[in-house]
């Protein structure tokens, strides 16, 4: 469903800020323009789309109402939350409609115009989060409607103001929860008749702080999981058990972002489908999670999303399954339960290859040597000159249900030690300055579902050599040979009189070099600098008040490393000691790894096979295979 010109399926405005079904087969859409009623065949089917003033006259105020959400309560009720004009109030057996709107100077008016969020809590209190603080509706026989409004929370003996209050939460253990824009996340807790608050705010020397203060989204799943969706920081999944330390008293987060395979940071819509899969709308389309394995599968507008954004809290699931998400350009619509698993093995094939910019056809020479003598297959060759053997080859895949999210792997038996991966959204695969020789290109893909072809593709590879280098090879190795020798000599020469000037150092000069050095320690050990993963050397030498280029000096003659390699080993060794740790066995190896202070997938298992000698998943294994 989107805006445009076709009456019967066309949304007032392509924004979409709210979805709510008020009876079955019928949808109430709030948009930046109004809103919408939109009614289906069974089935969801054949969706109609009419303005709302049509069939409920009292609503005709609300046109060109800016609508952040539509709810309806346990009483028939239906409140409709707008940006900037107060709160309403729509009672459809009598068409009375009713405005809240706040009034300077009385207490007892709603907190805000900007009316962002609604809840209804188990004993059926409405409870309305605005801009400038959370109001409570308060219902009377003789003052009619009022609000208790709170304004601030006081934590740690300081007021945090409560504002920009995108989520209201009840959870399973009636617990509320708010989500602010800037503000974190609040516990609300009811005390002597009082409300105190718990706030939860990003820390980023803490790995288990809510990873953003821009909180937009709280949902919690049928296993009684409360998940929480920030802006800028991925999603968030509550944790209660033991305190993993004296810091972390009752409540701590496991933080899930791109580095896991999210594809956008930004929440804006969390449901959940029948099967027990998250459903999560972001910036960049849909990503479902599977919770069991920890696994993404990304939907984007490849796959059918509309183009644009999802807008925050624009979600609904209805009875049977069918899930609704809104954005910057209509609604999409689905259900689940009625897709049926790829099952189709896809083959990977060559589509073109290009050398240094050109594309090589059938038969073409280049410097006397044909490229390649019959169509590109597997079990073929191609033939490259030592001076252009820049090739690009360009993959497809024989399934076509979402091409764009096959997967492929490869690797240049010869050249390449490990896997490489590329996606079907750019599936080319790159090389330059291959050595003369031979070598296996050996390709593997996914179909959309994730399910492999174990059987590869192999492509022989052979790159000429220079015959002007084959002839000077035997004029040239002896040449290097005896160059290397002086080079070696010239080395354990440097490195002899580096110790030797380091023992001619001034003893009080060695004597502040070791303090520094001790302090630089100290520091690390301390307070965990290396679990910032945007730690340089820059920051560390202004730690212990040297130059970047002393501290560079100082890590090569005292501890023998550079700063990279010395930063890394605090990590792997971080690393070790959390998977040893049965307080994290809830944890992922690749989230250890990002909250060690690796910034990536790919670099935190290349440095810690490096250090370690095996994978993190290796290593893991031998722990488990001992206990």
């Amino acid at each position: 469903m989107v805006h445009g010109t076709d009456v019967d399926h066309s949304l007032r405005s392509s924004f979409v800020q709210s979805i709510y079904e008020i009876s079955s087969d019928t949808l109430w859409v709030g948009t930046r323009e109004g809103i919408d009623h939109v009614t289906f065949t069974k089935g969801y089917l054949n969706p109609k789309v009419v303005p709302i003033e049509s069939r409920e006259k009292a609503l005709s105020e609300l046109r060109k109402k800016y609508i952040n959400f539509i709810h309806q309560d346990s009483n028939n009720r239906i409140w409709i939350g707008t940006a900037s004009s107060g709160l309403y109030l729509y009672q459809r057996s009598t068409g009375n409609l009713d405005l809240f709107s706040n009034v300077d100077g009385d207490s007892l008016s709603i907190a805000s115009n900007a009316v962002l969020s609604v809840m209804e809590d188990h004993s059926g209190r409405m409870w309305f989060g605005t801009n400038t603080g959370l109001s409570v509706l308060q219902e009377d026989e003789q003052l009619g409607y009022t609000f208790e409004n709170y304004k601030f929370s006081k934590e740690s003996g300081e007021k945090l103001p409560l504002t920009n209050i995108y989520a209201v939460f009840q959870d399973s253990k009636k617990r509320i929860w708010l989500g602010m824009n800037g503000g974190g996340l609040a516990l609300l807790k009811e005390e002597n008749n009082k409300i105190v608050y718990q706030r939860f705010l990003h820390d980023p020397k803490d790995p288990y702080s809510l990873s953003n203060n821009e909180v937009f989204v709280i949902f919690e799943d049928s296993q009684n999981q409360i998940w929480i969706g920030t802006s800028e920081g991925g999603l968030n999944k509550l944790l209660s058990d033991d305190p993993i330390s004296s810091n972390h008293q009752e409540y701590y987060f496991e933080r899930y972002t791109e580095m896991h395979g999210l594809s956008d940071n930004e929440i804006n819509g969390i449901l959940e489908d029948d099967a027990g899969y998250l459903w999560v709308a972001n910036n960049m389309g849909l990503s479902k999670f599977d919770i069991r394995k920890e696994k993404f599968t990304n939907y984007t507008t490849y796959d059918g999303t509309l183009k644009g954004k999802f807008r925050k809290n624009a979600s609904w699931k209805s009875k049977d399954g069918t899930m609704f998400f809104g954005g910057t350009a209509g609604i999409n619509y689905f259900n689940p339960n009625t897709f049926t698993e790829n099952k189709v093995l896809p083959v990977p094939n060559f589509s073109k290859l290009t050398i240094d910019g050109a594309e090589i056809t059938m038969g073409q020479e280049i410097n006397g040597n044909v490229v390649f003598t019959s169509h590109l297959s597997s079990g073929k060759t191609i033939t490259l000159p030592y001076s252009h053997n820049r090739f690009e080859l360009k993959l497809t895949a024989g399934s076509y249900a979402s091409p764009y999210r096959n997967q492929y792997n490869y690797k240049l038996e010869g050249f390449d030690d490990q896997w490489q991966s590329i996606s079907g959204s750019d599936p080319i695969i790159k090389y330059s300055s291959l050595p003369s020789g031979d070598y296996k290109l050996k390709i593997m893909t996914s179909n959309s579902d994730g399910l492999w072809n174990r059987d590869p593709i192999i492509l022989d590879i052979n790159v000429k050599s220079n015959s002007l280098t084959a002839n000077l090879k035997w004029i040239l190795i002896p040449l290097f040979l005896t160059l290397t020798v002086l080079l070696a000599f010239k080395l354990f020469s440097n490195r002899n009189q580096r110790k030797k000037n380091n023992r001619n150092l001034d003893p009080l000069t060695k004597l502040e070099n070791q303090r520094i050095i001790e302090e630089l320690e100290l520091i690390m050990r301390t307070e965990n600098l290396y679990l910032n993963p945007e730690l340089s050397l820059g920051d560390l030498a202004s730690r212990i008040d040297i130059t970047p280029n002393n501290l560079t000096i100082l890590l090569n003659d005292f501890i023998g490393k550079n700063f990279y390699d010395y930063v890394n080993g605090y990590r792997v060794e971080e690393v070790k000691k959390r998977l040893v740790n049965p307080k994290y066995k809830n944890f992922t190896i690749s989230s250890i790894g990002g909250d060690c202070g690796f910034n990536s997938k790919s670099s935190f298992n290349r440095v810690f096979k490096k250090t370690t000698g095996m994978t993190p998943s290796q290593f893991k294994r031998n722990l488990d295979a001992k206990r």
